[in-house]
């Protein structure tokens, strides 16, 4: 069995949260830690979270994962206290312990036991902390009574008593609790811990033997008192604390009765010894981090909230928002027909303020819904420092605007193109030290993840300090490849050769590795960010580096779009991908090489018509004059010529269903104020599409 079958789902539930927290920290910390060996926070932090997980863990009844979080706290532990210095040995031993807490955590999740070795991982953690040997009392978890002072009984000082007299006048109780453990319990600190924590949640603890600090130390033995202030009755307490795992005897008195004084008498078999409480409680606050599972939240301002729940709510809105577009124009339609009629006039005043209502709790539930991106960058760290290691490659990885916000949908989406782009720039991206060293750079390379927002977008940047591409060599792999030919790789300028290089199968690399170049990748990045309505663009200069320039709307859930129309059919075109609309004569209309363009402000526009790109079939009757949408697509510019410009407005995307499945040049669909479904089109494929066309010969 893995964990103890006495566990709740509910407690089994927040383990896992708490877990795969703490998990995800030490994966960022430790990472940091192998380039700030010397910050005395960031250890304690991680030390916090090892010893949360050994703690969680040993009451959940997972003794190999609580087995590896002891090895690893110890390590820590001489890292703390500067007995041995951070140095990648260490930070590898650490990390191969935190690989395997992952796989332990999944044990809980199926119930099955994995065929990890936990005895090979602790032995690793053991030799980089300088010993191999077990030491007996701290896997027990403890330390031995001679630690400690011997011998006083537990008392309170004028402060402690003042707090006493103070709760009775209040109302509530006072009591002296002892507890005992099973002496061969291997979790005396933990079940000590719980102890203290129920205590704290039911009330006040004025006094304790052994104290907090102690506790955190492991200098525990067989029992546990306190006096205690709350409005609990004293059977009420006896239950509860009965509950906890390894506790056999629990006794509980009013303070200050002959009962109570003899609870607090040091023992005598076990020979446990207390402490008086500090003047300036303050003084010891304890900076160790509970779980959740161990002790009651002191506030009730968060919660957390299923992802399910929030998923649900979201659907609920997004019908709500095709809703209000009908609302407002039967709304219109009546005011129009009926312009003096009262009734009409109040159904107008009503959906007016729901239509304000639907706009608040679509606002609100977006604000929800939004989550720092560092929630994906944090994962980076370890991954790029793991490639860099396999590659032999020295290099410094700076992120910026990791508290940059967006919609949980695209976080969950965009971190698959993104490992895809870091793995590039480590593998190809970046040189070796030698062969920077031959350039007269520095033999440590730069590569910089950074996010931010503009515009009403989050644009993210990776950039590196490495080969850069050669426009040259993708001419020459896309001619070898077959991908063009020799004379339109000539006519193409070098931006549009760069390009190229998001083509399926597309690859400059000179030799293939495990990690990257055999040309699949970029393809499916650029696949992935348009599903989203998003952009990327490369910049580039041979020996100067690349940057890759993601450009993404803050939520997929709705969007703005305009409404046009082609061939009496309704289009919607993202407004994310508009730069203007203008009218134009069709005297403005040139011709360059067999194709229309348009010369706007000195530059030449190429122009599409719908009807041609995605074979819509006839061409709208011939008209003197003509509306043009100037769209972009990364660094490529495109008019998209239209019957008609209707409205700007809020839409949900509607996926097309299995039935239709993917169409190219169309990203969507949604419902109109009418009734009536509009497609949705996917402005970069379409440009693309018409730019495939054009080198056709079309």
């Amino acid at each position: 069995m893995i964990v103890s079958c006495e566990i709740s789902p509910e407690e089994l539930k927040v383990f896992m949260e708490e877990a795969e927290e703490h998990i995800q920290l030490l994966d960022e910390d430790l990472v940091k830690l192998e380039n700030e060996g010397d910050n005395q926070e960031l250890l304690q932090e991680i030390f916090r979270s090892a010893h949360t997980l050994k703690g969680s863990s040993a009451m959940l009844g997972h003794e190999r994962m609580a087995e590896v979080t002891h090895a690893m706290e110890s390590l820590l532990d001489k890292l703390r206290n500067r007995k041995i210095a951070v140095s990648s040995r260490v930070i590898d031993a650490l990390l191969f312990g935190l690989d395997a807490l992952k796989v332990l955590k999944d044990e809980v999740r199926t119930g099955q036991e994995s065929d990890l070795d936990v005895a090979t991982i602790v032995k690793q953690l053991n030799d980089a902390a300088g010993s191999t040997k077990k030491d007996g009392a701290l896997m027990n978890n403890g330390r031995p009574a001679s630690d400690r002072k011997r011998g006083r009984p537990l008392e309170l000082n004028k402060a402690g008593q003042k707090k006493v007299d103070d709760a009775v006048k209040k109302g509530e109780l006072a009591y002296t609790v002892r507890v005992f453990f099973d002496p061969a319990s291997e979790w005396l600190a933990v079940r000590t811990l719980q102890v203290n924590n129920d205590l704290a949640s039911m009330g006040e603890v004025i006094a304790s033997r052994p104290t907090l600090a102690e506790i955190e130390q492991g200098s525990v033995d067989g029992d546990y008192t306190a006096i205690v202030c709350c409005l609990r009755k004293a059977d009420e307490i006896e239950n509860m604390l009965k509950l906890i795992g390894d506790v056999v005897r629990v006794s509980v008195a009013p303070y200050g009765t002959a009962q109570a004084r003899s609870l607090i008498k040091p023992g005598t078999a076990d020979d446990i010894s207390g402490a008086a409480l500090p003047e300036n409680r303050e003084e010891k606050k304890s900076d160790l981090k509970v779980p959740a599972s161990q002790i009651r939240s002191e506030s009730l301002n968060s919660i957390r909230v299923d992802v399910k729940v929030l998923d649900s709510l979201m659907n609920m809105v997004e019908e709500l928002v095709i809703d209000r577009s009908r609302i407002s124009q039967v709304g219109r339609l009546l005011e129009g027909k009926y312009p003096d009629d009262e009734l009409v006039g109040d159904l107008g005043d009503t959906s007016n303020h729901i239509i304000k209502v639907i706009n608040e709790l679509y606002q609100d539930i977006m604000k929800v819904r939004m989550v720092p991106i560092s929630l994906v960058f944090n994962k980076f760290p370890r991954l790029v420092r793991d490639l860099a290691q396999k590659q032999q490659k020295n290099l410094d990885f700076v992120i910026k605007g990791e508290g940059t916000e967006l919609d949980r949908t695209i976080i969950e989406k965009i971190q698959d193109p993104l490992v895809h782009l870091l793995r590039n720039a480590v593998d190809h991206g970046v040189e070796s030290p030698g062969e920077r060293r031959a350039k007269g750079k520095p033999e440590r390379a730069l590569i910089r993840l950074e996010a931010y927002h503009e515009e009403g977008h989050i644009v993210i940047r990776l950039e590196d300090d490495g080969r850069g591409i050669d426009p040259k060599k993708v001419r020459e792999a896309a001619v070898r490849k077959g991908f063009i030919s020799a004379e339109s790789a000539a006519k193409m300028s070098d931006s549009e050769a760069i390009d190229l290089i998001f083509a399926s199968g597309m690859s400059t690399a000179e030799r293939t590795t495990e990690v990257s170049g055999r040309g699949v990748g970029l393809d499916i990045v650029r696949t992935n960010i348009e599903r989203l309505n998003g952009t990327i663009t490369l910049e580039t200069r041979v020996d100067r580096g690349a940057t890759f320039i993601l450009k993404l709307p803050l939520t997929v859930a709705v969007f703005q779009g305009l409404v046009v129309t082609v061939s009496a059919a309704s289009y919607i075109v993202p407004l994310v991908s508009v730069v203007e609309t203008i009218k134009i004569r069709k005297r403005d209309i040139k011709t360059v090489r067999m194709r229309e363009v348009l010369v706007l402000r000195d530059t030449i526009v190429p122009l599409m018509r719908m009807s041609r790109v995605l074979g819509l079939g006839q061409e709208s009757v011939d008209r003197n004059e003509e509306y043009v949408l100037v769209v972009r697509a990364g660094d490529r510019v495109a008019g998209i010529v239209v019957d008609e410009l209707k409205e700007q407005m809020e839409f949900v995307i509607k996926s097309l269903g299995k039935y239709l499945g993917e169409l190219k040049g169309i990203a969507g669909a949604t419902i109109l104020g009418d009734g009536t479904v509009a497609l949705i089109l996917d402005v970069p494929t379409l440009i693309r599409m018409f730019a495939q066309q054009g080198q056709q010969g079309s």
